[in-house]
């Protein structure tokens, strides 16, 4: 779709030309187009196409219309309490190596990512 950022391409032909089961594609398709990614068109010539100003969203805006903005571990969670806590050594470690992942995939636009 990126190189043809403009033209409306079916489920199918994403998923013969990524060889992708088409089923998984569309579970991906509606949150994507939520998150105002892709744009959907209905019809005979039906299909999706990149929505207006994708290039400019990020990794991370990506992931989290997927619902994969979790942690990195499970102790960063809020309300998650360890009971190693108090003596943990790794925690302030993934906190730090989190943050900067998250500032990674912030500064990551789509438009960037050459397929």
């Amino acid at each position: 779709m990126a190189g043809r950022p403009n033209e409306t391409v079916s489920l199918g032909e994403i998923s013969r030309k990524l060889l992708l089961p088409y089923r998984f594609l569309g579970q991906l398709a509606l949150p994507l187009k939520q998150a105002g990614i892709i744009v959907g068109k209905e019809g005979r010539s039906g299909g999706y196409c990149l929505g207006s100003g994708w290039e400019k969203k990020s990794i991370y805006n990506m992931l989290e219309a997927l619902g994969e903005n979790k942690h990195m571990v499970e102790c960063l969670e809020d309300g998650v309490t360890c009971d190693r806590q108090t003596k943990c050594r790794f925690g302030r470690m993934w906190e730090r190596i989190e943050a900067r992942v998250t500032v990674e995939l912030k500064a990551l636009k789509l438009g960037e990512i050459k397929l």
